[in-house]
């Protein structure tokens, strides 16, 4: 016994990191659909997920149809199965960190425990934002589960075409990917530059589903791809593009002492001293690669830059990846810490268990029921902006609530490519030939009740719903 487990250690390190991840994910599981941890998207990812569809760009095709598979698990409501995909993603994102810092350590020459890998792997687990979005539904999380495999390949020396593959199949996840692009060219050898673009192309092949899906008649369909220009639109994140280093002066400080008190959370507080432990051995030349050293801290601090510069109020969940990329960060410092280094992740784990507890959520399902409870037979339900139609996409088209409603989003009518997928799922909806709320009312309001919603974001706050003209009347 003691034979195989010596044999076998570095595989259960790796594993166990990810199972102990799990387990207390799920024991933080968010039980309903929830805004909470930035995930008012969750309610049009799933509806995506399920009925196959195409979601806000770029599309996530990847998250799609592993959603689908995630939407056949035996656990009720549906967001929950969607909540349980996260986790596991996190957590197997986790195990490969663990995995990663196995080969970071080996390269090193170190001849100290391998049980100090587990260090990294659950230290990262258990920093406060990525616990938040392993509990809920969110692309995040399946983000960082590419993330980490893309930087076990390298790390790992593995063959360029599967660096390649994960390079291409996390961009299929989300775009800021592509800041790994640089570390991948900087670590693999020049002549093998033409495999990893290979397996790039194969990974991010995904993307090329998505005039497929657009055929199969989900409601959530995003863009207009019947055409070249339409799919670049979506895949290129171009409606996004102009948050992009756009955060305004005077939303500079107050943003900095925000994510200041934020950061210092992560890595359980105290592993940041580890953090510059470890910087300072790599600069005195006990743990040197310039290529891939200097590239995973450029990477991460560049994944920082780009978040805080960038202008929304849930920007800060651009910063996961540097969190797994720093986690890893910390191998050069293990080694003068020992294994009293493993009382950060358990510090980590005792301070957000309680914070992180995913039943603290919002009656987001009171709400809608309110709203079902008070529309009119028939109505058209309007609402403004994304957390309150993906919500009502959720409720109405997975669980199947009131199917005699017709929702429409104000916001979403500016764009052609919505008033047309409007025509073709409500033949019987009229006014939608401008972006024209007034006219829409007008032109349908003698045969429908026209009722604007809204959603509160307080955990106990309500619904509230204002119909023009009841039907009926």
């Amino acid at each position: 016994m003691q034979t195989w487990f010596r044999q076998h250690r570095k595989m259960l390190y790796s594993l166990g990191t990810a199972v102990f991840a799990f387990i207390s994910y799920w024991a933080t599981l968010a039980p309903d659909l929830t805004w909470q941890a930035n995930s008012g998207d969750g309610g049009e990812l799933i509806t995506a997920a399920v009925t196959l569809g195409i979601p806000h760009p770029p599309g996530y095709p990847t998250y799609v149809l592993l959603g689908k598979l995630a939407s056949f698990l035996p656990f009720e409501p549906v967001a929950y199965r969607f909540h349980l995909f996260s986790a596991l993603c996190v957590a197997i994102a986790a195990g490969l960190v663990t995995a990663t810092a196995q080969k970071l350590m080996a390269a090193s020459g170190t001849q100290n425990s391998q049980f100090l890998t587990v260090i990294p792997g659950l230290l990262f687990a258990f920093s406060p934002l990525v616990w938040s979005q392993a509990i809920v539904a969110e692309v995040y999380s399946l983000n960082l589960l590419v993330v980490a495999a893309f930087l076990w390949a390298i790390v790992g020396k593995r063959p360029s075409h599967v660096t390649g593959f994960f390079l291409g199949l996390s961009v299929t996840t989300h775009l800021t990917s592509l800041f790994l692009l640089p570390l991948a060219l900087a670590n693999s050898p020049l002549k093998t530059w033409r495999q990893l673009f290979i397996g790039a192309l194969v990974g991010a092949s995904p993307y090329l589903l998505l005039p497929f899906l657009a055929r199969l008649g989900s409601p959530v369909l995003w863009g207009d791809l019947t055409t070249l220009s339409g799919w670049w639109w979506l895949v290129s994140g171009q409606i996004y593009q102009a948050n992009q280093f756009a955060l305004p002066p005077n939303n500079f400080w107050p943003r900095l002492a925000s994510w200041a008190g934020a950061f210092s959370q992560q890595l359980a507080m105290l592993g940041w001293p580890l953090l510059f432990l470890a910087g300072w051995r790599v600069v005195g030349g006990r743990f040197f690669s310039a290529k891939l050293w200097g590239g995973l801290v450029g990477t991460a601090v560049f994944y920082l830059i780009y978040a805080f510069f960038y202008n929304t109020q849930d920007a800060i969940v651009l910063t996961l990846p540097a969190w797994l990329i720093l986690s890893l960060c910390l191998i050069p410092a293990l080694n003068p810490v020992g294994k009293w280094g493993v009382i950060l992740p358990g510090l980590a784990l005792l301070l957000n268990l309680t914070s992180q507890n995913g039943a603290n959520i919002h009656n987001i399902r009171q709400q809608a029921a309110q709203i079902f409870a008070s529309a009119p037979a028939d109505a058209v339900l309007i609402t403004s902006g994304d957390p309150d139609i993906f919500t009502l996409w959720y409720f109405h088209y997975v669980e199947g609530q009131r199917p005699d409603i017709i929702l429409v989003d104000d916001k979403l009518l500016a764009f052609d490519w919505y008033r047309h997928h409007l025509r073709q799922q409500h033949s019987s909806l009229r006014g939608l030939e401008e972006d024209d709320l007034a006219q829409f009312t007008a032109a349908n309001q003698p045969q429908r009740a026209i009722c604007q919603t809204h959603f509160s974001s307080q955990s106990d706050g309500k619904a509230t719903i204002d119909c023009l003209q009841d039907s009926n009347e």
